[in-house]
């Protein structure tokens, strides 16, 4: 092994969809947390306790910060405690294929032992366990949900590392059950940039067109907000059966291009926004246990949370949760 710090940069940096290099810390503050993990999970519970307010049936799927299921690197019991309360699923990427950004390239076994004992850890608390990997042919695909059912997690591999198209793969264990939980899910498609669809409908029709049991979209569609009627057409598959249909949501990272972004901080940066993210330079690293970025997050008619409950989404993919490790890195 490594030296522990420099391989657990890399380790946890590697989590999110959105988080892949480090950028210039811009110095601790007053307002920082004692601990950056506890602050993470602190705030994945508000959500978990402000959605289930306004819907009890609403469902948080976590990307990323699997280790926060674990009392090492000082987190403690209690709050690994806690993450497992908050969340109804947690989803890694690369577990198998594609780990640091390399497609097609098997994940090394030292990364993929410890990325087991995380998901292991949650998946015993009591959570269905997702994996994403990036794959770049059939035989890949293949191998990725072979190894994923071996260990009960559920599968979805893909050559698309933009996650702007359907995979031309077969779709694991597909069935016509009606599904109304994460636990529930077999088989699911993350779909975050429908970029590449000839139009609005096309985008909607190729979705329903699929028997997916959970779909993992953006809440935008064309520069505007998808509707509930959007939203309700895509809950049945194509075969007859219901599924989910979830919501993409940063909470660690603030983008250029959402309704929230004010044409201001482009010039001089809130307190509470970190440097951008060298590899997503419409990514600002967000100081996420500050109040500002909560507000935007939740608790008015448009905030990022509720909105995505008012279009009528079953939950919200929850990403960048890692970027808890970026700021306890440099204290």
């Amino acid at each position: 092994m490594t030296d522990k710090r420099t391989w657990w940069q890399r380790l946890f940096l590697s989590l999110g969809i959105l988080t892949a290099s480090t950028a210039a810390f811009s110095g601790s503050e007053a307002s920082s947390p004692a601990r950056y993990d506890t602050a993470m999970v602190q705030l994945i519970g508000e959500l978990h306790d402000y959605a289930h307010r306004h819907n009890a049936h609403f469902q948080l799927l976590a990307n990323g910060g699997s280790p926060l299921y674990l009392p090492i690197d000082g987190n403690t019991k209690e709050n690994a405690a806690k993450m497992l309360q908050s969340v109804d699923g947690q989803l890694a990427e690369s577990v198998f294929y594609g780990f640091d950004m390399q497609d097609g390239q098997e994940t090394p076994a030292e990364e993929n032992e410890f990325f087991q004992h995380t998901l292991d850890t949650a998946h015993n608390g009591g959570l269905p366990i997702f994996v994403l990997d990036y794959v770049t042919d059939s035989r890949q695909a293949a191998r990725s949900c072979e190894k994923n059912f071996a260990k009960d997690y559920v599968p979805l591999a893909t050559p698309y590392r933009s996650l702007d198209g359907i995979p031309p793969y077969e779709i694991p264990h597909e069935n016509q059950q009606d599904i109304t939980a994460l636990a529930d899910v077999q088989n699911y498609l993350v779909l975050l940039n429908p970029g590449k669809f000839s139009s609005s409908a096309d985008y909607l029709t190729s979705l329903q067109n699929t028997n997916y049991d959970l779909l993992i979209i953006d809440l935008y569609m064309e520069n505007r907000l998808l509707t509930k009627k959007e939203v309700a057409s895509l809950k049945r598959k194509k075969n007859g059966g219901s599924r989910l249909v979830f919501a993409y949501m940063s909470v660690g990272e603030a983008e250029t291009y959402r309704k929230y972004w004010q044409a201001d901080w482009s010039a001089k940066l809130p307190d509470w926004l970190d440097q951008p993210n060298e590899d997503w330079q419409n990514n600002y690293r967000v100081k996420f246990w500050r109040p500002e970025w909560k507000h935007i997050l939740y608790g008015s008619p448009d905030a990022y949370l509720d909105e995505i409950m008012h279009a009528g989404f079953d939950g919200a993919f929850l990403d960048v949760i890692d970027v808890y490790q970026y700021f306890q890195n440099q204290s």
